[in-house]
C-alpha cells in the first residue's frame, strides 16, 4: 500500500505540472475574478452535468444541450470563458483517461456500468 500511496503522489504532482492543469488553473484565477462570471459559470456547468446525468440516459441529451447553450449563449460568447471550459474539458478527459487506463489495466469489472 505504501507504494501505492507514493505512486499516487507522484501522479498528482505530474497531474498539477501538466500544461492541461496549469492552463485550467491560470484560467481560473482570471474567472475567479469576476463573481458574477463565476456565479454563471457555474450554474452552467451545474446545468450540464445534470442535463448529462439525467437525460444522457434517455437519449435526449442533444436538444438539452442546445437549450443549455442558448439560454448562456450571451456568456459563452466571451473568449475566456470559452477557454476557461475547455480547458477544463481537457483537464477532465486526462483525469478519465488515467482512470480509464488504470480499470483496464487491473481488469476490474465496471460492465454493470452500462446496462
Amino acid at each position: 500500500m505504501q507504494r501505492i500511496e507514493q505512486l499516487k503522489l507522484e501522479l498528482s504532482k505530474a497531474i498539477k505540472e501538466s500544461p492541461e492543469y496549469i492552463e485550467y488553473k491560470r484560467l481560473e484565477a482570471i474567472i475567479d475574478k469576476d463573481p458574477n462570471l463565476k456565479r454563471s459559470i457555474d450554474e452552467f456547468r451545474r446545468q450540464k452535468f445534470l442535463i448529462y446525468r439525467i437525460v444522457v440516459r434517455l437519449m435526449i441529451y442533444l436538444p438539452h444541450r442546445r437549450d443549455l447553450n442558448n439560454r448562456y449563449a450571451d456568456m459563452r460568447r466571451q473568449d475566456m470563458v470559452n477557454r476557461y471550459l475547455l480547458s477544463e474539458v481537457c483537464l477532465c478527459r486526462m483525469v478519465q483517461d488515467i482512470c480509464r487506463t488504470v480499470v483496464e489495466t487491473i481488469e476490474f469489472d465496471v460492465d454493470f456500468l452500462n446496462n
